[in-house]
């Protein structure tokens, strides 16, 4: 589901670097020369990040004294596009793109040390998934405030995501995600409310809803069968919870997509 590699030495562009899933973020930390694509050479600079489209051989000319070679699948990839529903978001991958960090360089290569600590502590996919969704947001600047957070918040953020798209259809208690965080429910609630802004109930029904959604738009489930999966009473309660949070009946979201 993921590879994550240092990157160093000296390379010639004849010959490619391997990745063994098709999402490729290539991080240079330290180094010179240019990466070669189809479509053009890119310089190499210091502090630069690259987001590589699946096809294409990519091939470095230079010299990296200190990088990152990191590739996923589109799996975990999918986690970002429904959290980022920006144009951006969408044609991060499309063409070869990539973007100069500054203030965030620092934050950025420790986010990448802690990954390649996650991935061998092998973490499941819940996490990963926040993980990524996380870390594209933020490095490709679509996620400011992010850099505000410390690393110690990112991690609990990422947990408390991981245990939420665990456990959003079956547990809407506060209790239940609190004791998951090893901490009390108002403490949590604080949290929640420091980093992201938003109270627990929010964010639950926030998934609930956007769960809805996708099922409503890309499944053949019946109404009834949505409203069961989701931990719904009924298709009527489903269906006036919808109203409420989108502004409009099932019928007519349905109908819009």
């Amino acid at each position: 589901m993921i590879q994550l590699e240092p990157i160093s030495g000296i390379f010639k562009r004849d010959r490619a670097l391997q990745a063994v899933f098709p999402m490729r973020v290539l991080i240079i930390k330290e180094g010179e020369g240019f990466l070669c694509m189809n479509s053009g050479d890119y310089q190499l600079k210091d502090g630069r990040i690259f987001f590589i489209p699946e096809e294409g051989l990519v091939r470095l000319e230079g010299r990296i004294t200190s990088g990152y070679w990191l590739n996923f699948s589109s799996l975990l990839y999918s986690e970002f596009l429904l959290q980022h529903l920006d144009p951006l978001a969408k044609n991060l991958f499309l063409n070869l793109s990539f973007r100069d960090l500054e203030k965030e360089s620092k934050q950025t290569y420790s986010l990448i040390e802690q990954l390649k600590r996650d991935i061998k502590a092998k973490k499941d996919l819940s996490f990963l998934m926040q993980y990524i969704s996380l870390f594209l947001g933020f490095t490709a600047g679509l996620d400011g405030y992010l850099a505000a957070w410390t690393l110690d918040e990112l991690d609990q953020v990422l947990r408390f995501r991981a245990i939420l798209e665990q456990f959003f259809k079956s547990e809407r208690s506060i209790n239940f995600y609190a004791e998951g965080m090893g901490g009390s429910p108002k403490k949590l609630n604080s949290f929640l409310h420091k980093v992201l802004g938003k109270s627990f109930s929010m964010l639950i029904k926030e998934r609930i809803m956007r769960e809805a959604e996708e099922l409503l738009i890309h499944s053949d489930h019946s109404v009834d069968e949505i409203a069961s999966s989701l931990g719904f009473e009924s298709a009527a309660n489903f269906c006036s919870t919808f109203k409420r949070h989108r502004g409009i009946t099932v019928n007519q979201f349905t109908h819009l997509g």
